[in-house]
């Protein structure tokens, strides 16, 4: 693969000038679909009786296949939110300054990417590295408040496709393809959680919630995809994510896009999409809801970390003022902050600190 070039592509993705077309959109769900229905038993079992694949993304490092499983960096991103230059400054940002951000030796770069001036993208490439996002692709937050306001003042009087929700829809669709893109590009290196914003439908039920923030963003999500690219479109999104697995754990980290509202063994979390209220625990628990101890029973049943290595759960959806909040006795690790594009750098030979671990990807 030329690096350059997809790199190149995905700087297209991160300008987002015009809305996609609707080849384009149903090109890249087809292929990143195809990925998630087909990802192997070695790190994503399938939910028992089913050939479903389950909730749960394995990378504890027993058993598994080279490059599929097993230890390696891990870059866990928060809440993307309609940011498509987000995934471009993580794909393009230099090994060499990761390492040094952390704290590492120069020679800590070279092992990952090998080539003086790897990036993230050569890494993947390479098997060396591994990507995971907690979800919320669509939806701008604050950013773009006065723009939904602008927006819903249109959606009120009938305009469904406004020239305010052009522009959020840019992004937004932008984003999209961008992860979609990086999914069928890296299949066992790139993941994306499902987050409560993957509900395209707008729905009420199996665990999803209509959204609403600053507007009726869910549903003027829902009513602009309809008119201006159909229901394939729609359907072929949604089918998407419903596809995405809910959480993800190796050896000394466990994600999901929100902190898990209660207790759930390996086999819950695989079979999780089936049952509404663990979609819901994974991906809508607000602050102080959780029961206490959850985190603590899931990293003690799920991860095995090297002797003299703690595990941590990290995790988006609730927004904290600076990069990080601790929660669960320091155990949950908050870490989307939507004024910023940071990252964790969860590294499998060290406890993850979020006072050093947490860096930015522009």
């Amino acid at each position: 693969m030329n690096t350059e070039k997809v790199l190149q592509e995905f700087n297209v993705f991160s300008k987002c000038e015009r809305l996609p077309s609707k080849k384009k959109i149903l090109d890249a769900a087809k292929k990143a679909l195809f990925v998630l229905a087909t990802e192997p038993d070695s790190y994503r079992e399938r939910i028992p009786g089913t050939d479903i694949p389950g909730g749960l993304l394995d990378f504890r490092s027993v058993g598994g296949t080279e490059g599929a499983t097993g230890a390696l960096p891990t870059i866990i991103v928060p809440d993307i939110h309609a940011r498509p230059d987000f995934i471009y400054n993580i794909l393009n940002l230099g090994l060499k300054k990761i390492a040094a951000l952390l704290g590492f030796s120069k020679g800590s770069a070279a092992e990952w990417g090998g080539a003086k001036g790897a990036k993230v993208i050569d890494a993947l490439e390479e098997n060396k590295i591994r990507v995971i996002c907690v979800g919320d692709i669509l939806h701008a937050e604050g950013r773009a408040r006065e723009r939904w306001e602008k927006a819903y003042a249109a959606f009120e009087g009938g305009v469904y496709d406004s020239a305010f929700m052009r522009e959020e829809m840019r992004e937004g669709f932008a984003a999209l393809l961008a992860v979609m893109t990086a999914k069928f590009l890296w299949p066992e290196n790139f993941h994306c959680l499902k987050g409560n914003h993957e509900n395209i439908a707008n729905e009420r039920g199996d665990g999803n919630f209509p959204f609403r923030k600053f507007a009726y963003e869910g549903r003027m999500v829902l009513e602009f995809t309809r008119l201006v690219y159909g229901e394939e479109v729609l359907n072929a999104i949604y089918d998407f994510e419903k596809a995405l697995p809910l959480c993800a754990c190796s050896d000394n980290f466990f994600a999901s896009h929100a902190e898990p509202l209660d207790f759930y063994s390996w086999d819950d979390l695989v079979s999780a999409p089936l049952d509404p209220q663990k979609v819901y625990g994974l991906t809508w628990t607000a602050n102080d809801e959780a029961r206490a101890g959850s985190v603590a029973k899931i990293l003690k049943a799920l991860c095995k970390p090297r002797k003299g290595i703690e595990a941590r759960a990290i995790g988006g959806h609730r927004p904290v003022p600076e990069n990080y909040l601790e929660r669960q006795g320091g155990l949950y690790v908050q870490i989307h902050n939507p004024k910023l594009q940071n990252i964790a750098v969860v590294m499998p030979d060290k406890t993850f600190d979020p006072n050093s671990d947490i860096i930015a990807a522009r």
